[in-house]
């Protein structure tokens, strides 16, 4: 019986090896959206995908993840929320480098916050205020805000920023609806092709339901550990072996597409679930 204990902890040893190992193996996923209502200002485009940074470094200042960027020459480039994980104000100083170095791509870098910025808003009111200027004055921040790239008009991003606690599942009595559908209305991109920034998948029947075409999300991380055909492993909210944990997904006219995370916190264990950047071409 010992001997079959030992096997097994030795079994259970390597695979939590390969999972830490595995955090650092940053790739690049691509997917092709063919959807006769793109409109031509879009087709041949190309947008990267980055959601759930958590303040990780993938080499030193990043080299390699601004190196497999900068190969794939991305058209626009969408921060997903996440960025940092919300616990202290040094946290922002990576925010603040990592702006930088994606205005230099001189491409629109479009970003939305996730729970994490929400949650520094509750923990440090002031760096909440500064990370939300800066991200203002140098790149595009879309919370609860929409963005047309051209002069006609035919494209739209859209950022949906929740409250923290709607993170949780809830959905305030349709509240998801009626401020995405505001947001549309306000912006006067009705009749758009309207790409959705929203760092919670969970609610993709909601985002179907207000007309967007596309959406951009993150959050799970690919369930941390991810079984493929079955799905991720655990959600932040513990569902088990959840299917919308990253990849590609159709929910009526709407395709989501779902990051599986540049970064990871708390738990530093990925397995069959690489780091990865998001490439997206219409």
């Amino acid at each position: 019986m010992s001997i079959i204990i030992w096997v097994v902890l030795l079994i259970i040893c390597m695979i939590s090896g390969y999972g830490f190992f595995e955090l650092k193996m940053l790739r690049v996923k691509r997917y092709r959206i063919d959807d006769p209502a793109v409109p031509d200002s879009l087709k041949g485009k190309r947008i990267a995908l980055l959601s759930d940074l958590h303040g990780i470094y993938h080499g030193k200042n990043n080299v390699r993840l601004f190196k497999k960027l900068k190969e794939e020459k991305p058209d626009y480039i969408v921060l997903s929320g996440d960025m940092i994980n919300g616990r202290n104000d040094d946290e922002i100083k990576y925010a603040f480098r990592m702006i930088k170095k994606l205005k230099k791509f001189n491409v629109p870098v479009i970003y939305t916050f996730g729970n994490h910025e929400e949650k520094l808003r509750d923990i440090d009111l002031k760096s909440y205020r500064r990370l939300k200027r800066f991200a203002k004055k140098n790149i595009i921040l879309l919370n609860n805000r929409a963005y047309c790239p051209d002069e006609n008009r035919k494209v739209a991003f859209v950022g949906l920023n929740l409250p923290l606690w709607m993170y949780h599942g809830h959905d305030g009595n349709g509240l998801i609806k009626r401020r995405t559908d505001l947001i549309v209305k306000k912006a006067s991109v009705k009749d758009c092709y309207k790409i959705l920034i929203a760092h919670d998948p969970e609610h993709i029947d909601k985002y179907a339901k207000s007309g967007y075409n596309v959406c951009l999300s993150g959050h799970i991380h690919g369930g941390i550990v991810y079984i493929p055909f079955i799905g991720g492993i655990v959600t932040p909210r513990f569902q088990m072996l959840y299917k919308r944990a990253k990849g590609c997904h159709k929910y009526e006219n709407m395709t989501m597409i779902v990051s599986g995370g540049v970064g990871w916190h708390d738990i530093p264990l990925r397995l069959l679930n690489h780091p990865e950047i998001v490439m997206i071409e219409f």
